[in-house]
């Protein structure tokens, strides 16, 4: 015959009531620099778009202050003679200064006048000019060169 015996009921002592010190410190360690790692994330991303945003600023002006240079330089070849032109301002909330200096004077060609039966020399009314432009957003800098030829009416 088989004996059946009654199972005794498991008893589970309760020896531990919450967390260890040791579990919060590490959970606090990871918390801290996940938010520590987020927060940099963050600043970096701020950061370009705030760089984004000036470079933005300085292209959408960059034609306008492009076409009032190469106004006043020809405003100026036919006021006159002065080789160099150096000028400051603001527009758009964007600060610029240029200066251009005459880098070569020419003439047109030599034509030939049938009437006299002579080549005849013109004077010298086209200049090159080397334009160096600054402009500045906030603490952002882009420098351009670039040549601009410009005429006089004689």
């Amino acid at each position: 015959m088989i004996q059946v015996t009654k199972a005794q009921p498991l008893i589970f002592k309760k020896t531990q009531a919450g967390f260890t010190l040791i579990e919060i410190l590490v959970a606090s360690v990871i918390l801290f620099a996940s938010l520590a790692v987020v927060s940099m994330i963050y600043r970096g991303a701020y950061l370009s778009s705030e760089k984004a945003t000036q470079h933005v600023n300085i292209s959408k002006v960059l034609p306008a202050v492009l076409s009032t240079i190469e106004y006043e330089i020809q405003q100026h070849s036919l006021t006159s003679s002065a080789s160099e032109i150096a000028r400051e301002d603001k527009a758009w909330g964007v600060s610029y200064k240029w200066q251009a200096s005459v880098i070569e004077s020419k003439a047109a060609p030599s034509r030939y006048d049938v009437d006299e039966g002579r080549f005849t020399t013109e004077p010298e009314k086209y200049k090159l000019w080397l334009v160096q432009l600054t402009l500045t957003s906030k603490e952002l800098n882009k420098e351009f060169t670039f040549k601009e030829l410009s005429w006089t009416s004689e």
